[in-house]
């Protein structure tokens, strides 16, 4: 079952009207980005840490000033903003603009009324969405994904999220997960137990809340040159590897293998034309992208063609992109 942002079937061609400004929200769970955009650029940002262990309703003052001053330094007035785009890390019903779920970030965001919060504090509507589906999109709108109507993303980072886009419409389903949870097939029955409560998803075979372990559980790691690395992240798995650590290789072949799997059962079951892959990891994108074309276009079942597997282009903004186009959207549909 597929839901449209609205009642059109739809995403309509927005056209750019003068003094129509947009704050976007991008709720990571290491860092909170703050955007303010006109006429779809991007004219302003600032990031600020993010306090996830502590709940979200902690974070809103510290929000409030981040926006009045990002208004200020621009002279954008109030009354010029349509509303507030808000990326969140976790389940939302982008209905109602209410997060459902959370997964051991911002607890309390089930709790929290942000329309309520926006309303109250600046009389603007405020539109809430899973972040890797306002990533694409932003990605969609302005990046890889322009003129592409059957497209999924996938991110890579601390967990792995996705977002699934047929025919021009966003798959959202009854309870607002469906194309969402991409990084919990499971591609490992007799693997790990993710921080979702299900055992070998993608998340929990190659993150980098997992990566640390997967290192240490090597036989070989007390003797690997990885080991030396104070912080075991993706960025020091590649260039050990790189410089031949056998233990940094076969971990990264690991990594490669769940990630391929999981994206052939995305293709499988989304048939898209395009995947695009964002996320934190895809700094070591050169070796990333070609191995996963290669295994995708081995393995996958599509008699059609290849699918294509693309970087994203905004990789650090298409949610804040992906909010403006929302937020331009549900207020104009509304009129």
């Amino acid at each position: 079952m597929m839901k449209s942002l609205d009642t059109d079937s739809c995403f309509p061609s927005l056209e750019e009207g003068r003094g129509e400004a947009v704050i976007a929200i991008d709720l990571g769970g290491t860092i909170i980005k703050i955007g303010l955009l006109k006429t779809g650029e991007l004219l302003d940002r600032t990031e600020i840490p993010a306090q996830s262990a502590s709940g979200l309703k902690s974070q809103l003052p510290e929000l409030e000033k981040v926006i009045d001053q990002l208004l200020m330094s621009n002279h954008i007035q109030k009354k010029d903003v349509l509303g507030i785009g808000f990326s969140f890390a976790g389940l939302v019903d982008s209905v109602a603009s209410r997060i459902l779920s959370t997964n051991q970030k911002y607890d309390d965001g089930h709790e929290t009324d942000l329309v309520g919060w926006a309303r109250e504090r600046w009389n603007w509507p405020l539109f809430a969405m899973n972040d890797a589906r306002m990533a694409l999109l932003g990605e969609w709108q302005h990046g890889a994904g322009q003129g592409c109507f059957d497209l999924v993303m996938v991110t890579l980072g601390t967990g792995i999220g996705s977002a699934v886009l047929i025919g021009g419409e966003l798959l959202v389903g009854k309870h607002f997960q469906a194309g969402n949870l991409g990084g919990h097939f499971v591609v490992n029955h007799k693997g790990s137990v993710c921080t979702c409560g299900n055992v070998g998803c993608v998340e929990a075979e190659a993150s980098t809340w997992r990566l640390p372990t997967l290192l240490k559980e090597h036989s070989g790691f007390g003797g690997s040159s990885i080991r030396n690395e104070e912080i075991l992240d993706f960025k020091a798995l590649f260039h050990h590897a790189e410089n031949g650590d056998q233990v940094a290789i076969v971990v990264l072949e690991h990594c490669l293998s769940a990630w391929a799997a999981g994206i052939i059962t995305m293709v499988h079951a989304f048939d898209p034309e395009i995947i695009i892959i964002s996320g934190g990891i895809m700094k070591s994108s050169s070796v990333i992208l070609p191995e996963l074309q290669s295994r995708i276009n081995q393995h996958a079942w599509t008699p059609w063609g290849k699918v294509r597997l693309l970087e994203a282009q905004y990789p650090d903004s298409a949610a804040l992109y992906g909010a403006d186009y929302l937020v331009k959207y549900k207020t104009k549909s509304s009129l």
